[in-house]
């Protein structure tokens, strides 16, 4: 009879402790629809973000090799899309792309912005110092072949999104003799514009500002991506697709001591190809001659 009765005790126990976690659940990501019976939107939290974030600094003596390189990253390549879309209607509650994370922040004042002031080539990477800090105030109205006065920030945003067709990320390739170990790390990126986006013609495209990729790595990491069409459910953040490196790229400079851009060689595309095969070649090659003995 005891023995029942414990039992019973337990499974009331158990259901009202059921009960009250389920009351206790607040408004929040875990939750898959909202009070309105949406799909909630998933964002993470300051303490996720904080404890997600590794940033790895070596000291200068352990590092016996590297080579810097400036990518291309083209949206219009399908690997790539997740960081393009959505591309309309964008607003606070609604998802993401990689710009509107980018432009908000930065019109908001939560992510400075660089460009050289005496070297505006669009692949040119400036250095992150005062001087060079881009004023938000002047993308008030802001031109891109001929746009007009939009009042709040996601006019701006929606406005602009759909014409930005790449982006330019530097990076590091490096060795670590002490912990052996191949290393890369992303140092800036800037969102690449086309001036004549949506007309039938080439692209002529442009940058407005670099930022240091470690300072945006916090806001990517609290918003989250759609990586295919065919299942939206698995989660990731925009900074663990970068940092897994699940985008697709291609160089356009080797910081050699010239440190021009390859297009700038030659106009012949089978030429640029082989060149840009060839320092991708450098990087994987060095690695793998580690263990050949």
């Amino acid at each position: 009879m005891n023995c029942k009765k414990l039992v019973l005790t337990l499974i009331v126990v158990a259901i009202a402790s059921i009960a009250n976690a389920q009351k206790e659940i607040p408004d929040s990501t875990e939750i898959l629809f909202d009070a309105n019976g949406s799909f909630t939107r998933v964002i993470a939290t300051p303490e996720d973000v904080k404890a997600k974030i590794i940033k790895i600094n070596p000291l200068i003596d352990d590092v016996v090799w590297r080579k810097s390189v400036l990518r291309v990253i083209d949206l219009r390549e399908q690997i790539n899309r997740p960081l393009y879309y959505p591309n309309e209607d964008i607003d606070e509650d609604t998802q993401k792309n990689l710009f509107s994370i980018i432009f908000y922040n930065f019109l908001t004042g939560k992510l400075k912005g660089y460009k050289s002031q005496t070297n505006e080539y669009a692949t040119f990477v400036p250095k992150f110092t005062k001087e060079n800090e881009i004023n938000p105030d002047s993308f008030g109205i802001l031109s891109l072949g001929s746009m007009p006065y939009r009042e709040t920030i996601y006019d701006k945003i929606n406005w602009l999104t759909q014409g930005i067709v790449k982006y330019y990320i530097q990076e590091v390739w490096y060795f670590n003799k002490t912990t052996s170990t191949m290393m890369c790390k992303i140092m800036a990126i800037a969102p690449v514009y086309d001036e004549k986006y949506g007309q039938d013609t080439e692209i002529h495209s442009g940058t407005w500002f670099w930022f240091p990729f470690d300072n945006l790595r916090p806001l990517l990491q609290a918003e989250y991506m759609k990586l295919t069409g065919r299942n939206i459910a698995p989660l990731v953040n925009f900074d663990d697709f970068f940092t897994t490196r699940q985008f697709n790229s291609y160089i356009i400079k080797d910081y050699d001591m010239k440190s021009r851009d390859i297009d700038e060689i030659s106009d012949d595309a089978v030429f640029l190809k082989q060149m840009q095969d060839e320092i991708e070649g450098e990087i994987l090659n060095f690695e793998q001659d580690l263990w050949n003995y």
